[in-house]
């Protein structure tokens, strides 16, 4: 049996060999040009396939491979955007710092009197005549100090104080009272807040004569205030035959509800 097989194998080599030999002979001899090119023809269509779809293939893993790159990059480039958007919104902010610094400082100092800048974080004018700073005991802040815009402006005192922020109340909270003097005239008067964010000067002598828009400043008497704060303008002048003081009406020199930084007066 394993000699048939063998036999048979034998066969089968030489068979191939042959095959081979007349193949290498005909093309030689120029006698396979036409199975060649039938072969070809016929085989043309398949080529063609298969060659546009690897080259859409190898297109295709290119385009793919440059989305990839691109959502990489436009991820950088979000990124360093984000953080320019970032830096550009600190420097703004230091800017407008640097602003009412310098514009607190042209006013000049107050003698043996020093400015903490703080800002407001919180204020709400339903709940109160009050806001917060961020300023507290840690950046010597106490209670009773005066607080101003950079404009002098005053605009409250410091009422409660922890570690690193302050509760101050406006001098529009009826609960307020400020010395004040009329800048012209020099009449004395007490300054009290009134219903919403207004300001009365009260107790003014019935026969000293004040103006409408006379400027209304701090006095300095018996109180935290340094003099010369400037507290608004006369808009009014109410005088009643049967009372005994006067009363001005004051429009404020700060916008309350428009505030985001002050000075507390140390």
């Amino acid at each position: 049996m394993s000699k048939k097989i063998f036999s048979k194998s034998k066969i089968s080599f030489f068979v191939v060999i042959a095959v081979i030999l007349l193949l290498i002979f005909f093309n030689f001899k120029g006698w396979l040009g036409i199975p060649k090119n039938i072969i070809y023809q016929a085989s043309s269509p398949f080529l063609k396939s298969f060659q546009w779809l690897s080259s859409k293939t190898v297109a295709g893993v290119k385009i793919f491979t440059s989305i990839k790159d691109l959502m990489v990059e436009n991820s950088n480039l979000k990124q360093e955007n984000q953080k320019l958007w970032q830096e550009n919104s600190d420097l703004k902010e230091v800017a407008r710092e640097n602003q009412d610094l310098r514009q607190r400082l042209a006013l000049g100092q107050i003698q043996g009197r020093t400015f903490i800048l703080s800002k407001i974080i919180g204020f709400n004018p339903q709940l109160g005549q009050f806001f917060l700073i961020d300023k507290g005991k840690s950046d010597g802040v106490s209670e009773g100090l005066a607080v101003v815009t950079a404009d002098n402006f005053l605009i409250g005192k410091v009422v409660e104080v922890e570690q690193y922020n302050a509760k101050v109340l406006l001098i529009s909270d009826s609960d307020s009272m400020v010395n004040a003097i009329t800048q012209d005239s020099r009449v004395s008067g007490i300054v009290k807040g009134t219903t919403g964010l207004g300001l009365d000067m009260e107790m003014i002598p019935i026969n000293k004569e004040i103006k409408t828009g006379e400027t209304v400043l701090t006095s300095g008497r018996n109180d935290n205030f340094p003099a010369g704060l400037i507290i608004g303008k006369i808009s009014d002048v109410i005088l009643k035959e049967t009372d005994i003081f006067q009363k001005a009406a004051i429009q404020p020199a700060a916008n309350f509800s428009e505030l985001e930084s002050v000075f507390v007066i140390k």
